[in-house]
């Protein structure tokens, strides 16, 4: 039976009809999901059917007549068929749908809610401690007052960078609207390291700036572009050890310029530097327990350079450091609302 009438519901990915000489018939749509991307002539996708339908499961699914199950199948891992059987106007219809995406879409998501409820339980817990012991006498002791007001003051800056960055990812639909305006880059470098500064001493990380003197005049978004760099020279000093160094360097480079910000840290391991950007994606989750957040601060930061027109990129090797390389033109566009 031929499938060129065939009706295929958008989430439908393709189909496999059998009609009365009982061969299977794969519609176009069927072997676009089993071709592989090289595969020109789709033998590949005849043979990835075959396959398909010589599975243990799919063929109890034919003999059964009707039904559903789930495929994971051997030459894509983050592939997963859905394969309906149903039989309208007496052929045998075997639909088949790739619903991999949504599957880790609700795994992302099932995480995220994970990860915040985390992220805010923990400095909650520790603000409602601290309050509790003040109510209990320790406000009497001017050193037990200052530790537990400087400890509540501590949690409460961590929950307001989380909800920063969620607040920012919301906004973050399509390209982020820029407010640009002309100003000097070194200044905001010299912002940054003095912010850092505390933070580098209190790890025992030295914190250096390298930049030439005449750095030409920039027009970008310097909230945002301090963001980002502010973001990236924090989690430097986060993952480098005591007596490590970190170094922001500003360098003119063509008709743009270019910052890195590099550390002696432990490093990024190979297999997930390809998706550090991706959002409330990190690299180990028990050393984000220690540090805070949910895998969102990268992901802002490509976000921001992608808008002014500029490029990010990584160099890292375990227990020898990381490399944040930006690189982005002198004067951005403006960006088109959202």
């Amino acid at each position: 039976m031929a499938t060129d009438g065939l009706f295929l519901p958008p989430q439908i990915l393709g189909a496999v009809c059998w009609g009365a000489e009982g061969v299977p018939q794969s519609s176009d749509a069927a072997r676009d999901v089993l071709a592989a991307p090289d595969d020109a002539d789709r033998a590949e996708a005849d043979r990835r059917l075959a396959v398909l339908l010589g599975l243990p499961e799919v063929r109890a699914l034919l003999d059964a007549g009707e039904g559903a199950l789930q495929v994971v199948p051997d030459w894509a891992q983050d592939q997963v068929l859905l394969l309906s059987l149903s039989r309208p106007g007496g052929c045998a219809v075997l639909a088949l749908t790739d619903i991999g995406p949504q599957q880790r879409l609700a795994s992302l998501q099932q995480d995220f809610v994970a990860n915040v409820s985390h992220e805010l339980r923990t400095p909650l817990t520790s603000i409602r401690m601290a309050a509790e012991s003040l109510q209990m006498g320790a406000m009497a002791s001017e050193t037990l007052r200052t530790k537990f007001a400087s400890n509540i003051q501590r949690e409460a800056e961590r929950l307001t960078r989380l909800v920063n960055e969620i607040l920012v990812v919301a906004n973050l639909r399509g390209r982020p609207v820029l407010h640009l305006s002309e100003f000097a880059p070194l200044d905001l470098a010299q912002e940054v390291i003095a912010t850092l500064e505390p933070h580098a001493a209190l790890n025992h990380v030295d914190l250096r700036l390298e930049a030439p003197d005449d750095l030409p005049m920039v027009r970008w978004d310097r909230d945002r572009v301090h963001q980002v760099i502010l973001n990236l020279v924090d989690n430097a000093i986060k993952f480098t050890p005591a007596e490590g160094r970190v170094t922001l360097r500003f360098t003119v480079r063509d008709s743009g310029l270019e910052v890195r910000v590099i550390d002696t840290g432990i490093g990024i391991p190979e297999i997930d530097r390809p998706r550090i950007f991706d959002r409330f994606y990190r690299v180990d989750k028990s050393r984000s327990r220690v540090t805070g957040g949910v895998g969102l601060g990268l992901s802002i930061v490509k976000d921001l350079i992608v808008a002014h027109k500029g490029t990010i990129d990584v160099a890292s090797e375990i227990n020898v450091g990381t490399e944040f390389i930006i690189r982005m033109p002198l004067r951005a566009e403006t960006a088109a609302a959202v």
